[in-house]
């Protein structure tokens, strides 16, 4: 399935938006449950966010995005990506048996 690259500026933190901040944690756990989303970031100073979407199409994307409690306080520009390899995928996960 395609990989997108989901970019955004955030507007300033305001007390609306901190009061959605939980939901948006808790969706945002569903999504790398369901496997959807691959990598999650915010930068040090609260203004620009990133993440990965495995999703069929850039509509889905922007459907999911839609769903983020915070989506108010997001523009997201969508990338598709050719490829995406990250450290933690070259690392076999650890059998308990």
């Amino acid at each position: 399935m395609p990989l997108f690259l989901v970019e955004s500026d955030i507007d300033p933190l305001n007390e609306r938006m901190a009061m959605r901040i939980p939901q948006q944690r808790q969706y945002v756990d569903e999504l790398f449950q369901q496997g959807t989303l691959h990598m999650y970031a915010v930068n040090d100073t609260v203004d620009k966010w990133w993440c990965t979407i495995e999703a069929e199409t850039e509509s889905d994307v922007m459907l999911i995005l839609a769903e983020m409690p915070i989506i108010e306080w997001l523009s997201p520009v969508v990338h598709g990506l050719m490829f995406y390899n990250a450290a933690d995928q070259m690392i076999p996960p650890i059998s308990l048996n």
